[in-house]
């Protein structure tokens, strides 16, 4: 499973058991996708495209962080994580092994 596709999946199955997600916590994931990518694309792991495309994951969970902070709706934020959430599905299709590579920097 993609790492995006894993921590935005982890995210929606929290707050549907009613655990609150809070801004800081996607800034976290924010933070290791966004060092991941850069250190995955400098190392040659990712193509300079997959880098880019994944980018768009790290900005919609900035705007969902942001939104948090501003007391938007959770109708409105459970509506942009499943849009994030089939940006994952659709990056991992496009990009077989950016899970794998994502994830082994986790550690």
């Amino acid at each position: 499973m993609n790492a995006m596709l894993s921590s935005i999946k982890s995210i929606i199955e929290r707050k549907s058991n009613g655990t609150s997600i809070t801004s800081e916590m996607l800034n976290l994931e924010i933070d290791y996708i966004s060092k991941t990518l850069e250190l995955m694309r400098d190392a040659q792991e990712i193509s300079n495209d997959a880098y880019l495309d994944s980018g768009s994951i790290q900005g919609g969970l900035t705007v969902v962080s942001s939104l948090i902070e501003q007391k938007i709706s959770d109708a409105e934020i459970d509506s942009l994580m499943e849009t994030l959430n089939s940006r994952a599905i659709n990056l991992e299709e496009k990009y077989p092994g950016l899970s794998i590579i994502l994830e082994s920097y986790r550690n």
